[in-house]
């Protein structure tokens, strides 16, 4: 199936394209592998967040196969998205109402590239449809170790390295977040390349 998403997706790239990716996906740097392989001509804009910083890899992968890479923390995307021709993201999941979940940081992402009106692309394989309803990230969601929230290059300098001993400090490390239909022009899957909105249809 992922050949057929590299399919869609690399069709969906021009040459001189900015494409902007969000930390790591396998299925993602598929298709900008091929699409290199095809000889097309562009530049990435790996946008990374803590505390897991994954998008190192998806640089270190690309650049390895020559494709030109900027590196940058998700605090930067306001100004870095005036130079994005598209943007490509990955999703944990499609729900039936069309949002998409994806690793924290995604809907903000979504969101400046609709102030820019650029193109926002989401990858998703028709098996991670779901037929959960969901709107926002506080009714269903998973907590990574707050601890790791923490890393710096000394962790004991953090303001908060102290947080489990006092009372009125909690740390909150979420993994998802919701992506609204209204900010994504397209998901490509393995069968078609789809609107949000068609979820419940795949799924019937």
């Amino acid at each position: 199936s992922s050949g057929i998403n590299a399919e869609y997706g690399v069709a969906r790239i021009v040459n001189g394209d900015m494409i902007l990716i969000y930390k790591k996906s396998q299925l993602i740097l598929h298709i900008l592998l091929e699409a290199k392989r095809q000889r097309k001509q562009f530049k990435v804009m790996v946008v990374d967040s803590r505390p897991d910083l994954t998008g190192v890899a998806s640089c270190e992968r690309l650049t390895a196969a020559g494709i030109p890479c900027s590196y940058v923390y998700i605090n930067s995307c306001t100004y870095i998205m005036k130079k994005v021709t598209k943007v490509l993201l990955a999703s944990d999941a499609l729900l039936a109402n069309g949002y998409v979940l994806g690793p924290v940081g995604t809907a903000m992402i979504g969101l400046i590239a609709s102030n820019y009106n650029t193109p926002v692309i989401v990858c998703c394989e028709t098996y991670k449809f779901s037929e959960r309803v969901q709107t926002d990230s506080i009714l269903y969601n998973e907590l990574a170790d707050p601890d790791s929230m923490l890393k710096t290059l000394n962790a004991d300098d953090s303001l908060v390295a102290g947080w489990r001993e006092s009372p009125n400090t909690r740390l909150v490390n979420l993994v998802y977040d919701t992506t609204p239909p209204a900010l994504v022009s397209i998901v490509i899957t393995e069968i078609a390349e789809l609107p949000c909105t068609s979820a419940p249809v795949v799924l019937r």
